[in-house]
């Protein structure tokens, strides 16, 4: 039945259309005229809950996460029970790197709507997040089993699945998203960080073809590009032009991060100056740990992951990748004692070393579960890693080195997604492997018991060796299986060798 246009039109349909013009608006991108319709509702109705949502994702997609949280949260605060304004939530926690409000707000809306795929997919971030990456990816597979159209469900699996070293199913997820176009340029980046057997798409031809999202910083996806392009041209040996790219990418990164380079070589200067001032064999606990904590450290590139594959075939041992027990361990003790925040072990005094061994020890044992040793490859731990000998018990070190000019090459070839001032300046990377291996050698040194040092090219060339090293310092037998495979990345430097000493004496 047609309405009759004499009849005054309905206030509350009126509005409604306002909020579905403002939804309709945000999702083509138009954020300023969006956030407008939402300003002008909100004055007329404050407590107005899809108009504060809206805002929200606005501000959201701009980045501006402070401001989302707010207009999210008095969303959430007025309606309580929606699942879809609690995800989004949660997903502002994420970014605000806040992953324990992340989780507690998710799960108010798992119980009440515990199969929802966006539900499920924020959980598989905030997992990633914190580099439980079994748990991420068992999220990301069940939602995409409930929706398998949603692209970004389809990245966070094949991310996760990388670092699970799954490489030939991360490359199948990868190579199909780029075969149909859907990924952009974060699908072809991925393809560019699989081992090149893996790769089923023209990577040269993917990278000039590939489109960055809308809400992506367009200079970070244009060197997101570049690196990739780097990585294709190596791949196919051309390695000429792949030097120019990374010259090219890594000077224009380089000049943005001088003043923060400066800063962290001084940091790193005070460490080293520090760790010489300790004396040998300093007294460690010797409690009996339920657990004991291996970390395998070395700089970015250094083969620590490959390391930690190998050594998960000893009986007991849970990888934890790079997770973040330390650094929550060291934010909730400087908190607690009401202390500004820091998150470095090193600034913590050391009265609080109590303190944090029981922050630290609720933490392992609330990931590690019922293992006996759990790992982690953080290479910032470095920094921590004298004060975690004397505070924790049950602290192992696996200090894994590398040939020095194909490890500068990695790092050099590789886009970092936050720190890592260094990695853009060749000269900074190679002072960077130096005050690095400084540090790993000291710590040997002053606590022989709980260290090893083990060289990548030996690994690759004796993997049963290797394995029995960490089983030793571990306490454990060698076990009698079949050994994967690792991989070998020697010599990488070989074809650039001659460039990378001419860019270093210029």
């Amino acid at each position: 039945m047609k309405q009759d246009s004499s009849q005054p039109a309905d206030p509350l349909l009126q509005i409604h259309a306002r909020l579905r013009e403002a939804e309709a608006l945000r999702q083509a991108k138009a954020l300023d005229k969006a956030q407008a319709i939402c300003a002008d509702l909100l004055k007329a109705h404050p407590d107005y809950v899809g108009a504060l949502q809206t805002l929200g994702l606005v501000h959201a997609d701009r980045r501006e996460y402070e401001a989302a949280r707010l207009n999210l949260s008095r969303a959430a605060m007025l309606n309580p029970r929606d699942c879809k304004i609690l995800t989004a939530l949660a997903g502002v926690y994420l970014k605000l790197k806040a992953s324990e409000m992340a989780m507690r707000t998710l799960e108010q809306a798992r119980r009440i709507k515990p199969e929802d795929a966006n539900i499920l997919a924020t959980l598989g971030e905030i997992y990633r997040e914190e580099r439980e990456y079994e748990l991420a990816a068992k999220a990301y597979e069940k939602a995409h089993m409930l929706d398998p159209s949603l692209g970004l469900i389809r990245l966070g699996l094949g991310h996760s699945l990388i670092h699970l070293g799954r490489f030939a199913e991360a490359a199948k997820i990868f190579n199909a998203l780029v075969h149909e176009g859907g990924g952009g340029h974060a699908a072809v980046a991925a393809l560019s960080h699989l081992p090149s057997q893996f790769v089923e798409v023209d990577l040269l031809r993917a990278v000039e073809e590939a489109r960055p999202a809308p809400t992506q910083p367009q200079d970070d996806a244009k060197a997101t590009l570049a690196f990739a392009r780097a990585t294709a041209l190596d791949n196919a040996k051309r390695h000429q032009e792949a030097w120019r790219e990374l010259s090219a990418v890594n000077a224009r990164i380089a000049v943005t991060l001088t003043e923060v380079l400066r800063k962290d070589e001084r940091s790193h200067a005070k460490l080293l100056d520090l760790l010489n001032t300790l004396t040998r064999n300093p007294r460690i606990p010797r409690d009996e740990a339920p657990c004991q904590s291996l970390f395998i450290l070395g700089p970015s590139r250094s083969g620590k992951t490959t390391m930690e594959h190998l050594a998960a075939h000893l009986p007991g041992l849970r990888r934890g990748y790079e997770n973040p027990i330390v650094e929550n361990a060291t934010r909730r003790t400087f908190q607690g004692a009401g202390l500004i925040t820091r998150g470095k072990l090193v600034e913590l005094p050391p009265q609080l070393d109590p303190v944090f061994r029981q922050n630290y020890l609720e933490d392992l044992k609330e990931r590690a579960g019922e293992a006996r040793i759990f790992t982690n490859t953080h290479p910032g731990r470095i920094a921590d890693a004298w004060r975690l000998a004397v505070a924790v018990p049950g602290v192992r070190f696996i200090f894994v080195k590398r040939e020095p000019y194909d490890l500068a090459l990695r790092i050099y070839m590789k886009h970092y997604r936050s720190g890592n001032a260094y990695a853009y300046d060749l000269a900074a990377i190679f002072r960077y492997i130096d005050w690095y291996h400084a540090v790993m050698d000291g710590i040997a040194a002053r606590f022989p018991e709980l260290a090893r040092i083990i060289s990548y090219e030996d690994m690759i060339a004796d993997p049963r060796a290797a394995l029995a090293t960490a089983a030793q310092l571990c306490g454990l037998a060698v076990p009698d299986c079949p050994l994967p495979d690792l991989g070998d990345d020697r010599g990488a430097a070989a074809p650039y060798r001659e460039l990378m000493d001419a860019a270093l004496s210029a």
